[in-house]
């Protein structure tokens, strides 16, 4: 029996159905939809739209107003999805440039590789083993749990939210309040005649602010999940 497919799925079949097959925006929405069959791929079309801004010319304002209106998925996902991209791309290009025998580690994977350098504390060489490890295992790829264990018998503490301070919580409410008035003000502040290029792209400073201190604060959970 065929998979009954979601409200999303369907809905990004419809506007498939009416976009020019072979366009860039078809290729993006086409990744999307194969997602679970290969995370690389749109890795790969996210990277390049989030560096070049293309998407601004379907309409969208910004990378995150994009992936959640169009490809129906939260922006924490595309920015897992853009981070673990570059990661290979800047420590493991033939996994990119040649087809490989062995198959290439999760999303999950490559992401916590891809955040190490800022969340334990591993020396070049301690690092790049464990990187080796995870690429060339020779009994396959390596599992998220496997990969954070040997970074904890380097470091027991990597990868461990840091303690919250008195009145954390409510400082991580205001920056999702704040960061949902700053892009609600980016956009509007675009249909306004007159006003200055500077005044836009200082107000889109603030959300780009905002918005990185609002995802920082998202990845705790799942570090202590870990």
């Amino acid at each position: 029996m065929e998979r009954r497919r979601s409200r999303g799925e369907a809905e990004i079949e419809a506007l498939l159905a009416k976009l020019p097959p072979g366009s860039e925006r078809h290729a993006c929405l086409s990744a999307a939809r194969d997602f679970k069959a290969s995370w690389v791929a749109l890795g790969d079309r996210l990277t390049k739209l989030r560096e070049t801004g293309q998407y601004a010319q379907w309409g969208y304002k910004t990378f995150e107003a994009y992936v959640r209106n169009e490809l129906r998925m939260k922006p924490e996902t595309a920015n897992k999805l853009t981070r673990s991209y570059s990661f290979l791309r800047d420590h493991e290009p033939e996994a990119l440039s040649a087809p490989i025998a062995r198959e290439l580690p999760p999303l999950d994977v490559v992401d916590l590789l891809s955040r190490a350098r800022e969340k334990a504390k591993v020396s070049d060489e301690q690092f790049d083993n464990i990187r080796h490890e995870a690429f060339d295992n020779d009994e396959g790829p390596m599992t998220r749990s496997e990969v954070m264990k040997r970074f904890r018998e380097i470091d027991p503490d990597a990868f461990k939210p840091q303690p919250k301070k008195a009145g954390a919580v409510a400082a991580d409410g205001n920056v999702r309040k704040a960061l949902l008035l700053a892009e609600r003000l980016e956009s509007l502040l675009v249909a306004i005649q007159g006003l200055s290029e500077d005044a836009q792209r200082h107000a889109k400073s603030v959300t780009v602010e905002l918005r990185t201190i609002f995802l920082e604060t998202q990845q705790q959970p799942e570090a202590s999940a870990a």
